[in-house]
């Protein structure tokens, strides 16, 4: 379980985020919609600590931290139990497929590098990236180089996965390779996800729970059913009708 209260975080006179909370069972799929500028991103950067709250608290299972004065130690544990999916892959570029899965498993987790390369490589083999295990990310589409990112995400074993519009870089063409490797995840792995998207259609198949921001707070939260097709805020309507129009 992971649930966050009260998150608050400014840039210069700017408030970006304006008291967020959520609450994520253990196993279930979050998806967080909005328009841009609505705070998602920064929201879910703050969950990682990649982006420090001014204000707001966080509990990961029997874990619990102030987000503002969190100590190194303290984020270094949140660390070790989140991994990021981003939106431009964030490869290392000068290593093969196989070596990016590898490389956080030996560096942070001090894991063996035999007992690193046979996970990886199951990762690679779950999300269909195992033949090009040896390619290097220049050599890779971009649907292929955000499967590896994926691969990268759950050979760490986190409790919780954010995903940061994981197909917003992608040709139209690729987004649907990297959406049925992410509903396999949801499937089969029984991964806690919080994804930040523009993929209704994935919100509807996988989200648990839907929620809707805006302007830096919460503005409708529930299930796929209640927030996507009988949306009660009239912000929600008046967004999801740009798909429904489309």
């Amino acid at each position: 379980m992971i649930k966050v209260e009260n998150v608050h975080k400014s840039f210069g006179n700017t408030e970006v985020l304006k008291g967020v909370n959520i609450n994520v069972p253990t196993g279930s799929v979050t998806v967080i919609l909005g328009p841009s500028g609505s705070g998602k991103t920064t929201f879910l950067r703050a969950i990682n600590f990649l982006e420090p709250a001014d204000k707001g608290t966080m509990y990961i299972d029997d874990l619990v931290l102030n987000m503002a004065s969190a100590s190194k130690k303290e984020i270094l544990e949140i660390r070790r139990n989140t991994a990021m999916v981003f939106q431009n892959y964030n490869l290392f570029m000068n290593m093969t497929a196989l070596e990016n899965v590898k490389e956080g498993l030996i560096s942070v987790q001090k894991m063996a590098r035999y007992e690193a390369l046979i996970k990886a490589e199951y990762y690679l083999e779950k999300v269909g990236m195992i033949n090009r295990e040896n390619f290097y990310p220049m050599q890779l589409s971009g649907g292929q180089q955000q499967r590896i990112g994926i691969a990268r995400a759950l050979a760490l074993n986190p409790k919780v996965i954010l995903f940061d519009e994981p197909t917003s870089a992608l040709d139209p063409e690729l987004v649907g390779e990297v959406l049925e490797v992410m509903k396999k995840i949801a499937r089969e792995e029984n991964a806690t996800m919080i994804v930040v998207t523009h993929e209704i259609g994935f919100a509807k198949d996988v989200a648990d729970q839907v929620i809707f921001m805006e302007g830096g707070i919460v503005v409708e939260s529930g299930s796929p059913q209640d927030v996507l097709e009988h949306p009660k805020e009239e912000r929600t309507k008046q967004f999801l009708a740009r798909f429904t129009n489309q």
